[in-house]
């Protein structure tokens, strides 16, 4: 059991490296693990919002040290990202996801293909990422709701970010630093549908992951302040598509 909790502690930890660094990935791997060990998809979302509270609050400080934080963007994601989570919440705790998830992953694998594309012409159009444009609440809304079916809140928020031409390493402190109070709300939601009980059932797998999710936190951050935005933004890209491919696999072939 010992050997199984730090392997837990180590998937926590590799997810907030990922996450901390590009914005996103901590929720899509952490709930991937656990829907490997058996747990029903909603239990084991549930579970991981509950670990991304105190993960986030770490990673949000460690993004404040550095100076990686938008505010004003990050008030503008905060208030639509819990509406959405809420809405998503209650879906993914009532309904199945064999539809959600395919449009998920195929507006995900796009936007990630596009942001590469952007970050290829980094250096032929410099204020690519200089000039925003976009309204970071819908952002907000769609991260919030998709999050919720397993992880998505990085993946549209950050990308989107980057996509309405702002700094890389901005967008994904402010998406990071957003991210754990909408978790809270999205929390609770799962515990008002699914039963609080349901949680601690599975107790000691989140502590450990997010043990090791809190460990990465300010290794993450300070890998977001070093590293080059052009880097950040086809990291960001790539893990998109990686991340979507199984899913978008899938779906062409139920098409096919």
């Amino acid at each position: 059991m010992d050997i199984d909790l730090a392997l837990f502690a180590a998937v926590g930890f590799a997810a907030q490296l990922i996450d901390g660094a590009i914005g996103m990935g901590y929720g899509v791997i952490a709930s991937s693990v656990l829907v490997a060990t058996g747990l029903p998809p909603a239990v084991a979302s549930a579970a991981v919002h509950v670990t991304k509270i105190p993960t986030g609050i770490a990673s949000a400080l460690s993004h404040w040290k550095f100076g990686n934080i938008d505010w004003a963007v990050c008030r503008r994601l905060i208030l639509p990202g819990i509406v959405g989570g809420i809405v998503g919440a209650s879906v993914i705790a009532l309904l199945p996801l064999n539809v959600i998830r395919p449009l998920a992953a195929l507006y995900l694998g796009l936007m990630g293909i596009v942001v590469i594309l952007r970050a290829l012409r980094w250096r032929r159009d410099p204020v690519a990422f200089e000039t925003p444009k976009g309204r970071p609440g819908t952002v907000g809304l769609l991260g919030g709701l998709f999050d919720s079916f397993g992880g998505g809140w990085g993946p549209i928020v950050t990308t989107s970010l980057i996509m309405q031409g702002r700094d890389p390493r901005k967008a994904v402190g402010s998406a990071n630093t957003a991210e754990p109070v909408v978790a809270a709300v999205q929390a609770a939601v799962f515990s008002f549908w699914l039963g609080a009980a349901t949680l601690t059932t599975i107790g000691s797998t989140a502590l450990a992951i997010m043990v090791g999710a809190l460990l990465a936190a300010p290794v993450a951050a300070f890998l977001v302040n070093k590293l080059p935005g052009r880097l950040i933004a086809g990291a960001v890209g790539l893990v998109l598509i990686g991340l979507n491919m199984p899913a978008l696999i899938a779906l062409i072939g139920r098409l096919l």
